[in-house]
């Protein structure tokens, strides 16, 4: 009995899921209005986030797999046929052009070049994974110097390198000037030994014009458990130019004016509706983004976008309020997006 009544709750909410990405879709596609998000992925052996997933028709990729076999397999996945344009480069990133020594790991997603910190890591369950069995050297470049073919554009930036994202970050000056967004797997302890942290990441990003918005996911660490709760060791952080900065930018001719739909589309891709009023704003004031028509669908499209957050958000409330009465006073459910 519970297994067919499984099998049909697991096909409507499949199905339920693929109208509501269609839909997600259809708006991203709306506000590029003809143009296309320019997405770089650095370490890009897991496939593009499955955030961007629905997006693909509209986004020129570009990889970056040191490794053959990865890289290889990338290329002939299905998911490569899905960008309007799909581009691998077989070389890893750093803040120099030069060979840079990786300890591989038992697991080969936890293989860096910072070492395992394997004092902390023996505290938590699976610390085996990190067992270092055998060691080597990648080619690097920066990614200025990697993305400097004549055409390549970058709107945002994805990096997740087991504790090497602001040595990968420092050689990208030049590319971050005309970024619009990262995201970024950071670390708040030194699960590698030597591993630059959250803090300096944020720095570093916030001089360049790119501030921190918020985590979209946390990992959090249990003694004898890994399910969600106990030490926060890492997360998913997003980092976007301000409103102010983009309208800035676009009118000291340092961006040009479709970046500013690019920056929009990005901006319904995580939800940030806030940032999209105000972007509409300042840029009808400075007369950017002339087209009257498209402001308009653009404030319906985060109009409705806004709408479903903010009844998801009252809907938790309500429950974090029940919640934290009945269950634990000190308490309280929030909404990661």
């Amino acid at each position: 009995m519970l297994g067919p009544l499984k099998s049909c709750v697991k096909w409507v909410l499949d199905h339920r899921q693929e109208w509501v990405e269609r839909n997600c879709a259809r708006n991203v596609h709306q506000l590029l209005d003809g143009e296309v998000l320019h997405m770089v992925d650095v370490g890009a052996s897991g496939g593009i986030l499955p955030r961007w997933r629905p997006y693909g028709a509209d986004i020129s990729f570009v990889g970056l797999e040191p490794d053959r076999r990865s890289y290889e397999a990338l290329m002939q996945a299905d998911e490569a046929r899905e960008f309007h344009s799909y581009r691998l480069i077989p070389s890893g990133a750093w803040e120099a052009d030069q060979k840079i020594t990786i300890s591989f790991t038992r697991k080969p997603t936890c293989s860096s070049h910072y070492p395992p910190n394997m004092p902390l890591l023996s505290r938590f369950p699976d610390a085996e994974r990190f067992d270092v069995v055998a060691a080597g050297e990648v080619d690097c470049g920066t990614l200025d110097r990697l993305l400097a073919d004549p055409g390549t554009q970058v709107d945002f930036i994805k990096l997740d390198l087991e504790g090497g994202e602001l040595a990968v970050l420092t050689g990208a000056r030049r590319t971050l000037a005309t970024c619009i967004g990262l995201h970024v797997e950071v670390c708040f302890q030194q699960l590698r030994l030597g591993q630059p942290l959250f803090g300096p990441i944020t720095e570093f990003l916030d001089r360049l014009g790119l501030e921190f918005i918020d985590f979209v996911t946390i990992m959090r660490w249990e003694r004898d458990h890994y399910r969600g709760i106990g030490q926060a060791v890492a997360a998913d952080a997003l980092y976007l130019r301000s409103p102010e900065n983009m309208i800035e930018l676009v009118k000291a001719g340092v961006l040009d004016t479709t970046k500013l739909k690019r920056y929009l589309a990005t901006l319904a891709i995580y939800g940030r509706c806030d940032l999209a009023e105000k972007t509409l704003d300042l840029a009808a004031a400075a007369n950017l983004l002339g087209d009257e028509g498209y402001r308009r669908r653009a404030r319906a499209v985060f109009a409705r976008q806004q709408a479903e957050l903010s009844k998801r958000a009252k809907f938790l409330a309500r429950v974090s309020y029940v919640y934290s009465r009945w269950t634990n006073p000190n308490s309280s459910l929030h909404y990661i997006y």
